[in-house]
């Protein structure tokens, strides 16, 4: 080729050294490699081998890589653009042509070069996938082949890290490359992203264990092995404003922003993948050595976070509540500090999600018989508690990615899915389970009486561990919650000021009620007392949780949704208690009493004179029009949303409840009784059982020209109309 750009290509590359920006020797080795001709076998081999990249080091490789997938791209346009005959070869097979010759080209160079390059290849036709189709074909396969041999030989030849070169590399081939910092984790870095996109029964080929073991030393010594946080205190200062500074050019500064702009950090996501995908597939082929790997990789990150912890909790930053408690000039540090928070916490995810995704498909394989009697294999159980672990220890760096409770608004579905994950699995024992919840509640007291632990810390601590617990209620014997669950919520349930234990705690109370009724339902809860020879704590709480939720329906508290979402909740719970499969539909029952007892409480609330305010309803008569507060409006709207939740023997006495209620509104507050109807209305044609339907229907449609009032929209349930609906049941109601 006599393209004076070519042999000018050529000169840079045989020097050791070149003036040109590297990004210029790029674009040109990817536009040669495309358009020299008529193969570009010997070109591949000079790029191979030139004295420009002797000297390994990531950026040369990184430009390699890079090189060689663009000139997938560009060959990929040309061969597009050539123009085609009734004879012409397909657009595959003349870039298969193509493809081979590079590979051709790539024999007998350097190690790391030859991975760096079929990295770029593989990537370049993943990237041209959807217009080459190539993936299932011997092209594709040939590049898989050749990148897993690469990298076994890189495994063999390179220490894991500089620290780690011994002697034995003085009798290495190609030893002037292996002496200029060049390491194993270099090699991670070039193919993490190409490796998890290889074909699983290629990727088996390769040491799984040395691979999964050596990504795990990289991303630990990454962060230190959790250890970058322990000079935080000693960087901080207070300001006379009493705001707290990150010295600028303290030690914590200096090592955060070298680990911060760290090659593997920025590549962390890839690696962590790439760590996620090994795992799996080691359990997958062999299943003992995998599960043993999964386990230390568990163990590792537990102790990790736990290092991350203690060295927070050491800090002052672990005890402020706002951003604006940091001096302005340290909001960078403070942004970086978060940032790797955030890395480290993603990094998790990623791993934990893939471990607990093995134990949900891979059988737990038998334990050896030559193995110590004294050591126990690990089972899911042991490895959902350290997952459960994890997280607890970055409690405090859930919050400021949405948190893991029920009651949180968006957050981070992955970090949730992993979290209920490791929860389902650790609910299969309820022996664990009960530990675990002990474990909880045992934490909770120590650090509720801890003088030197800062609140925010310890409330991000208890909205983790309330969060745990309301999984576990439907496991948890009566004596647990009894004994450990309620005393761990009931201070928690009128304070408020702490809104997102204050949610988790409700949320853990109707889970308990749920669970009762759900086991009585089922005929599993005795009618015998319980160990206490009391009846079960499900039953008992009944009249003081009532009273909570009431009280606790003001403003400020509960919003009006969470508010009829409980009350609703509490009422399906508790028409549940001691009910018998065998039961007639409309025959009472004790469950009845106890759902009646819960709207009877509110409707006597209801009823109640406030300050400035006559009752709205008074025994089911319609009262004077007065003005209905926004609060008794509430209450109504909770009152409605039980209408779902009671069995049809109490149905047609709250119907009746519901009109007095809707009716006592004045001319005034039309958009309020509206809102009341169209409410109503919901919950009959939506949320209605099939049972109950055709009666609600009945009732609907003989007092909905009441409810809605002169010129109120016509409300009718969907394919029904008024004159179709049968007058047989009215009767009844």
């Amino acid at each position: 080729m006599t393209d004076r750009g070519y042999i000018n290509l050529l000169s840079h590359l045989n020097q050791t050294t070149t003036t040109l920006p590297i990004s210029t020797i790029q674009a040109s080795v990817a536009h040669y490699l495309a358009h020299v001709q008529p193969l570009p076998t010997a070109f591949t081999a000079i790029v191979i081998s030139s004295q420009l990249l002797r000297a390994l080091t990531l950026p040369k490789l990184e430009f390699l890589s890079t090189s060689f997938r663009h000139a997938v791209h560009f060959k990929l346009q040309l061969i597009q653009d050539e123009p085609n005959g009734l004879f012409s070869r397909s657009l595959k097979a003349k870039l298969e042509e193509w493809v081979y010759a590079v590979l051709k080209g790539l024999q007998g160079g350097q190690t790391m070069l030859r991975l760096a390059a079929y990295d770029g290849l593989l990537l370049g036709l993943e990237d041209v996938e959807s217009e080459v189709k190539a993936k299932e074909g011997r092209m594709r396969g040939k590049v898989e082949e050749e990148l897993v041999i690469a990298l076994a030989e890189a495994m063999d030849m390179y220490p894991l890290n500089a620290s780690s070169v011994g002697w034995e590399t003085e009798f290495m081939p190609n030893v002037m490359y292996q002496t200029e910092g060049c390491t194993l984790s270099t090699a991670y870095l070039i193919i993490a992203r190409s490796l998890p996109i290889v074909a699983n029964h290629r990727l088996k080929a390769l040491p799984l264990g040395a691979l999964t073991s050596g990504l795990l030393a990289i991303i630990d010594s990454a962060f230190q092995s959790g250890a970058f946080l322990s000079s935080l205190e000693e960087s901080l200062t207070s300001q006379t404003n009493g705001k707290l500074c990150i010295e600028p050019a303290s030690q914590f500064t200096d090592n955060l922003r070298t680990l911060s702009s760290s090659p593997i950090i920025v590549s962390m996501a890839a690696l962590s993948r790439l760590c996620a995908l090994s795992l799996s597939a080691l359990a997958d082929s062999r299943p003992r050595p995998g599960w043993l790997a999964m386990s230390e990789v568990m163990q590792r990150l537990e102790i990790l976070t736990r290092n991350v912890e203690a060295d927070w909790l050491k800090s002052r930053l672990a005890g402020t509540e706002e951003e604006n408690d940091i001096a302005p000039e340290s909001h960078e540090s403070a942004k970086v500090m978060w940032s790797t928070l955030k890395t480290l916490l993603f990094t998790t995810i990623m791993i934990v999600q893939s471990v607990l995704s093995t134990l949900v498909y891979v059988p737990q394989p038998p334990q050896e018989k030559h193995a110590s009697s004294s050591s126990s294999d690990p089972s899911p159980h042991s490895f959902a508690l350290t997952a459960l672990h994890i997280f607890s220890h970055l409690s405090f760096v859930l919050p400021q990615f949405g948190g893991v409770t029920s009651t949180a608004q968006g957050g981070f579905v992955e970090l949730k899915k992993v979290f209920y994950t490791a929860l389902d699995i650790l609910s299969s024992d309820q022996t664990e389970s009960e530990k675990f919840v002990r474990l909880l509640c045992d934490d909770a007291r120590a650090q509720a009486t801890s003088q030197t632990l800062p609140l925010r810390f310890v409330l991000a601590k208890n909205s983790y561990s309330l969060a745990c617990i309301e999984q576990l209620v439907p496991v948890l014997s009566d004596d647990v919650i009894r004994a450990e669950i309620w005393p761990m919520c009931q201070p928690h349930l009128s304070d408020a000021s702490h809104r997102e234990v204050y949610e988790s705690s409700h949320s853990v109370m109707l889970a308990v009620f749920a669970a009762h009724a759900q086991r009585a339902s089922e005929g599993k809860v005795s009618t015998a007392p319980s160990s206490l020879g009391e009846p079960a704590f499900a039953e008992q709480i009944v009249p003081f949780y009532v009273q909570c939720l009431i009280s606790n329906s003001g403003d400020g508290a509960l919003s009006t949704t969470q508010l009829c979402l409980a009350y609703a909740a509490l009422v399906r719970a508790a028409g549940a208690f001691c009910a018998s499969a065998s039961q007639l539909a409309n025959t009472p029952s004790q469950g009845d009493s106890f759902a009646w007892f819960c709207v009877e409480a509110l409707l006597q609330h209801i009823r109640r004179p406030s300050s400035g305010q006559n009752a709205s309803v008074t025994s089911s008569k319609v009262a004077s029009f007065v003005d209905i507060s926004e609060h008794f409006h509430r209450l109504h709207l909770a009152l409605i949303s039980t209408v779902p939740s009671v069995s049809l023997t109490l149905l047609p006495r709250l119907l009746s409840e519901v009109r007095s209620v809707t009716q006592s509104y004045p001319p005034g507050q039309i958009p309020q009784r509206d809102e009341l109807v169209q409410a109503l209305f919901h919950e009959l044609s939506h949320n209605v059982g099939d049972l109950e339907k055709e009666v609600v229907m009945e009732w609907w449609y003989e007092n909905c020209e009441q409810l809605v009032g002169p010129g109120g929209a016509e409300l009718t349930f969907e394919g029904t109309d008024k004159s179709e609906v049968q007058p047989s049941l009215v009767s009844r109601l």
